[in-house]
């Protein structure tokens, strides 16, 4: 009988019993997340380690099917030059209208080194999604999410596609 290797996850640090596991599968399946090179070979993940916005502009692009997209020679952030690694990613958000930065006195900026916060990602994924008709519920879901948060809609429209269930209760696991 021929012996067939069971698989193994696609990042060193992933293991298939972990919370996540299968979503960070599909990131990995797609291309959407490469994860880090380890010298030794393999690839970490990195789970619980933020994720930066620069890094979020790249899962977005990937996602999208890495889209024909020629970058401008000037950028719209006055804090990503020409020559950031991920600057065609980035300005790809800001045509597509998914990021619009922060304003600044000295022009918009990106902030791509920050971590990007579970409210902004709501507001990429729901404009990345083309903005669908959505009206938000009189009554949160969330309870630390009020309804004049100023992504309530994008928020809420997670929760709706059960693309985020939130954490069950204070102090609880994250559920996603």
């Amino acid at each position: 009988a021929v012996r067939v290797a069971a698989p193994v996850p696609f990042f060193v640090d992933v293991p298939f019993t972990a919370q996540f596991s299968a979503e960070i599968e599909w990131l990995a399946e797609r291309g959407v997340s490469t994860g880090w090179a380890l010298p030794g070979g393999g690839r970490e993940y990195r789970p619980v380690q933020p994720i930066a916005r620069d890094a979020m502009a790249v899962f977005l692009f990937r996602l999208a099917g890495d889209p024909a997209y020629t970058a401008p020679t000037v950028s719209p952030f006055v804090d990503v030059a020409t020559t950031n690694p991920f600057y065609r990613e980035i300005t790809w958000l800001a045509s597509m209208g998914i990021s619009t930065g922060w304003p600044t006195a000295a022009g918009a900026e990106f902030r791509p080194y920050a971590p990007i916060a579970r409210d902004a990602m709501a507001a990429f994924l729901y404009r990345l999604a083309e903005r669908p008709a959505f009206s938000a519920p009189a009554v949160s879901t969330f309870g630390d999410v009020g309804t004049g948060n100023q992504f309530y809609k994008e928020i809420s429209w997670l929760a709706s596609e059960g693309i985020s269930t939130g954490w069950p209760g204070q102090g609880g696991a994250p559920v996603s």
